[in-house]
């Protein structure tokens, strides 16, 4: 249930960061052409690419990226699984652990610690799977249906998060069309494929600056959401090595 969850998540994302792209670049040929050239006339680097990393992840309330308490540092699983990874030479470590420090909340941190400390009872009793039947000791059963419990509660908080994500994507986008919209309907040559006067691309300039911070706003805003939703996908990796695939 996890597993097919963060399965869905990826798809998401990995659609997400095409549809930015895309966004980007696969606008009407004409836009592309325009906006090089209204940049090569005042002589400014092309807005970068928003890159989920320790500056932009989401913080915690005190000020630095952090488990729930907002220490910034890691519980000792979420640390176990960061120096695994790190030992593992996973090209994405660094990222992982960054993602691994955000603050997800109490609910959602005491929700994942409450899991680990589970399956390491229940999985560890049972060669490391979660057991298909109830096991026949009481305490152990009882254990063993709180861990499916969490699984399912997991489940359904990475459906909302995922629902979160489409959300701040489609935000962006349109706030991007309508930028393109007002760009086209006051700078006719961009659409006409024609060399823009000096008075267009002052209204361009004029357009971009207009919409600068909201863009940047919400992107920033897309960023971290996906960033969030990426913790899911990481703590499913994470915790399925504690209880194997359920």
């Amino acid at each position: 249930m996890m597993r097919a969850a963060a399965l869905n998540f990826l798809l998401i994302v990995s659609f997400a960061s095409i549809a930015h792209a895309q966004d980007s670049q696969s606008q009407p040929q004409s836009l592309g052409d325009a906006a090089r050239q209204a940049r090569a006339a005042k002589a400014s680097a092309p807005k970068s690419t928003t890159v989920l990393d320790d500056d932009n992840l989401p913080k915690s309330k005190g000020g630095a990226a952090g488990g729930a308490g907002g220490s910034g540092k890691l519980s000792s699983d979420k640390q176990a699984y960061c120096d695994e990874v790190r030992q593992r030479k996973d090209p994405d470590a660094d990222h992982i652990c960054a993602v691994m420090a955000i603050d997800m909340g109490s609910e959602y941190e005491t929700m994942t610690a409450r899991y680990a400390e589970l399956a390491k009872i229940v999985c560890g009793a049972n060669g490391g799977h979660f057991p298909k039947s109830d096991p026949k000791d009481p305490a152990l059963a009882a254990q063993a249906r709180e861990l499916g419990q969490i699984s399912a509660k997991f489940s359904a908080m990475m459906d909302a998060e995922l629902s979160n994500v489409r959300n701040s994507d489609a935000d962006l986008n349109a706030l991007r069309m309508e930028k393109y919209r007002e760009q086209y309907a006051q700078v006719p040559a961009l659409d006409n494929k024609k060399d823009l006067s000096n008075s267009d691309k002052q209204k361009f300039d004029e357009i971009e600056e207009k919409y600068k911070s909201r863009e940047q706003e919400k992107d920033d805003a897309a960023s971290q959401q996906r960033s969030r939703g990426l913790r899911y996908v990481y703590d499913t990796a994470r915790l399925q090595e504690l209880c194997g695939r359920h």
